[in-house]
């Protein structure tokens, strides 16, 4: 695969955004950008687009009722919604007219975060370990917290396309009820609805010219 490295362009894309957690719009949104064969449009998101939810709970999510005691006493959680979604933070639409492959590289950065309602404050290390258990995906940050991660990303541009490229986070959406039985019987029940991401992503789609 032929590949063209553009480091000029690279090191003139990242003077255009500022970058950092108190990104807004980059300074080209909306215009377009002719470096050598490519054509960019970017778009970075001070506040990430939630998308692309899919709906993960499974028979075993939902009826595992977790470990509890041999007279049914404990704490388990109990869901009702498990969704997986993409939080994006940059796009950028590439045209390469060209002949030959291109690269395109950026400093991008994603927020990742851990909010939502899990019961009582004094409990919440407890609580969230037993949701975060149940949920079988671990966070990347203490609950409550977000933070702001800066990193440099390369796509490959094919030869006479119009590319779509993707950064941010993916993340999960869950609802359910943290109950709390004692010899079979619940006692006390808390709402739970939590947002937290996981790992980073990124996306590429083409389609001919």
């Amino acid at each position: 695969m032929n590949i063209k490295k553009l480091s000029f362009a690279t090191l003139l894309l990242s003077s255009l955004v500022v970058s950092g957690a108190g990104s807004a719009l980059a300074v080209s949104q909306g215009e377009t950008i002719k470096i050598g064969n490519l054509k960019i449009v970017e778009r970075v998101y001070e506040n990430p687009v939630e998308y692309d939810f899919t709906d993960a709970l499974t028979k075993s999510d939902s009826s595992k009722m977790g470990p509890l005691g041999n007279d049914m006493t404990g704490k388990v959680y109990e869901l009702s919604k498990k969704d997986l979604y993409k939080s994006k933070s940059y796009e950028a639409d590439i045209e390469n007219d060209s002949n030959e492959n291109d690269s395109f590289s950026r400093k991008v950065t994603r927020k990742t975060f851990l909010t939502g309602k899990i019961g009582v404050e004094a409990e919440t290390k407890v609580n969230w370990r037993i949701i975060e258990g149940k949920v079988g995906i671990n966070a990347e940050v203490s609950f409550g917290e977000e933070d702001i991660i800066e990193t440099t990303h390369s796509w490959v541009i094919p030869k006479r396309t119009i590319t779509t490229v993707e950064y941010g986070s993916k993340a999960v959406k869950t609802t359910g009820s943290l109950n709390e039985y004692f010899q079979g019987r619940v006692v006390d029940s808390n709402y739970v609805n939590v947002k937290y991401s996981y790992k980073e992503y990124s996306s590429k789609k083409s389609k001919d010219l």
